[in-house]
Parts: structure tokens; sequence; C-alpha cells
């Protein structure tokens, strides 16, 4: 089995520039950048499984054969990468820490794009306009009899696609932030040079300048499963295009939004 000798996450929360950062990253040699991946999933039913009091399978000693059969999913999955470094995506990881760190043997480094929450929801309904009334977050309007506008469909977002990974990735970071590099989505769409920098320094590797043009991901998403095209889409040229979300909430919704201290990772 080729196991690739260093595992990394990339986690954090949805519409935050984690798609275009893993095509950014997959340029790198070193580096493998995979799509969402199930495996923590799995994982986890594995750690679910109980045989009572059998000395055999406790998850409690690492050292148990049950963590054998988990390392040989997380390194079976990948056995045919030739990178020394896997970008395992799920948004998951950000809570699971200790997980991924018997796993390997070593304390996780997980990446995390951030971006205002407010900017988020704004991102998710310029989709949902692209998608018109097919859209998946329309539907969900429709089923609770609400009608549609900006405070409306800002609150089913946050419900229903934002508030989840926001309460993992918040437990997550309040508990082991030194696992955590928070990258701003400012920095990877306008700075990628000097943001492929600081990722390369903190998983010590040699620093590269990535292509910010014709950008292909190597790993594309099947967007059918979210119900939501175009939600991993990536555009060609790196560069931001989206109006802000003072144009597309409107002045009042934004500025409630921004009002919440929803971006607990700045608060210290």
């Amino acid at each position: 089995m080729n196991k690739p000798r260093r595992f990394a996450y990339l986690a954090g929360l949805p519409r935050t520039g984690s798609t275009v950062l893993g095509t950014l990253l997959s340029q790198h040699p070193n580096v493998y950048s995979s799509r969402t991946s199930c495996l923590r999933d799995m994982m986890n039913q594995v750690k679910g499984f109980s045989l009572g009091e059998s000395p055999y399978y406790n998850v409690k000693d690492p050292k148990s054969p049950c963590w054998a059969i988990m390392r040989g999913m997380l390194y079976g999955a990948y056995e045919g990468v030739s990178e020394e470094i896997v970008l395992e995506k799920d948004r998951g990881w950000s809570a699971s820490v200790s997980l991924a760190e018997t796993l390997t043997g070593e304390r996780p480094k997980i990446l995390s794009p951030v971006r205002r929450v407010s900017e988020i929801i704004s991102s998710f309904v310029l989709i949902s306009q692209q998608i018109g009334k097919q859209s998946k977050i329309e539907d969900e309007l429709r089923l609770a009899n609400r009608k549609s506008n900006p405070w409306t469909l800002s609150r089913v977002i946050w419900e229903r696609y934002v508030y989840a990974n926001w309460r993992v990735f918040k437990t997550g970071y309040e508990n082991d932030s030194d696992c955590f590099l928070l990258l701003e989505y400012e920095d990877i769409v306008s700075n990628p040079k000097e943001t492929m920098g600081a990722i390369c320094e903190y998983l010590h590797i040699p620093t590269f300048t990535p292509a910010t043009t014709g950008l292909v991901n190597p790993n594309k998403e099947n967007d059918a499963v979210y119900g939501l095209k175009g939600l991993h889409t990536v555009r060609s040229d790196l560069k931001r295009v989206s109006p802000p979300p003072e144009v597309v909430l409107g002045k009042e919704c934004c500025e409630w939004w921004d009002s919440q201290g929803l971006e607990f990772w700045k608060q210290g």
C-alpha cells in the first residue's frame, strides 16, 4: 500500500472558499486535495459499534484492533495517492480533533476558511437566485408557507445550511484552537500567493505560487446530492465577482446579521 505520509484537514463553514482553496492547493506537487469525504462518518460508525465488554473491541484503548480498522479506512482510501500530504475535506473534522490525533498519532492541522456570516448567507442567496424557482431553498420556503424575501431567505439558509456547521466549527475551535489555521476568504481570493505561503509554512512544505487563471478543480463535487446546482463551481479565473451582502440582502438585514456576534473566531 502506497501510504501518504501525512494528513491535513479542510474544515469550517460553507461558502467560505474551501473548494477554491482545495483547487489552488491541488497545484502543489506535495498535496492531494480531496473532494468532500465521507470517511469520518464511516469511522464514527465503527466507533459506535459495541460488543459489550469485549476486550478485543474497546474504543477507549488506542491499541485496540478497532482503531486499526479505522486507520485502514483512512489510509486505504488514499492508497493510490503519491503526494506527501492528503488534504481531507470534511467540515466535521473541526470537532473531531481527538479522532484525527488517535488515528495518526499527531495533533491535526486543520485549514479553516472564514468569512462574515452575512456574506455566507448572501452567497447562498445568489446561488438560489441563479437556480430560480427550482432552488431547494425556495422549496423549503414554500413548504414552510413563507414568502420569499431577504429576511425569510436568510433565516432558512442559517437554519438549514449554516447553523449546524457553525456550531461544530465553534465547538472544535474553542476546544482546540491550536490545531486551526484560519484563512480569510478575502485573502484566499485577493492574496493567493501570500495565503499559499502561510499554508505551506503551516504544513512544512516548500512554498509555491499558484496559477490563478484557467483553474480546474481536479476532484469535482456532485452538487446533485446537495440539491443546489453550482454550489461547488470553481470559476476559471480567481477573482471576486459577487456583490456585497448589503446589496443582496439589503442594508437593514445585513446589519442585523453583522450585529449578532457570530464571527466567534474574531472574539479574542
